[in-house]
């Protein structure tokens, strides 16, 4: 090649090109010579790209898709997810509320006088009221089972082992 001048990465090419040709491409691109003319270039570079590059470009292209795909099938086993959740948490935690507002008091009195009673009865000769009164988990349990507070059970094993 010859002396020519580049600009911006563009280089200036001078040749001799037949008008006919010129004027057919003029007409069926509907541009100007220098858009008609990179137009031609790039599709002649497209046409004539080796097996392995358009291999290539099928697989880049592919690959491609496959990313858009999986992150759809995230993001909607994500919402499906959230979903499930809510309708195990909606079929779980009413059940939990009803026993408790089923419980009467008559219930609750049975439940102190034959099963809590006894074990608090049985954990006071062995280790003393105070350890008994100082055992949150134990206490938390027992108060849960009653439906009553940790200072009402309390006050309550208080009042039944005669400490007040």
């Amino acid at each position: 090649m010859g002396k020519s001048q580049v600009r911006y990465g563009k280089r200036l090419v001078q040749a001799w090109v037949p008008e006919g040709l010129l004027e057919s491409s003029y007409t069926i691109s509907m541009k100007g010579p220098t858009e008609t003319i990179i137009e031609a270039l790039n599709c002649y570079i497209n046409t004539n790209k080796s097996e392995l590059e358009l291999t290539q470009e099928r697989y880049d292209a592919l690959i491609l898709e496959a990313t858009r795909l999986k992150a759809k099938i995230d993001e909607l086993t994500r919402i499906k997810l959230k979903e499930t959740k809510k309708e195990i948490d909606k079929e779980v935690s009413p059940k939990k509320k009803l026993i408790g507002k089923l419980l009467t008091e008559e219930e609750r009195q049975k439940r102190w006088e034959f099963t809590i009673w006894p074990i608090v009865k049985k954990k006071i000769t062995e280790n003393g009221i105070e350890s008994v009164l100082n055992d949150e988990h134990t206490i938390n349990n027992f108060s849960r089972a009653l439906h009553i507070s940790t200072g009402e059970l309390k006050e309550r094993i208080r009042i039944n082992s005669g400490v007040v």
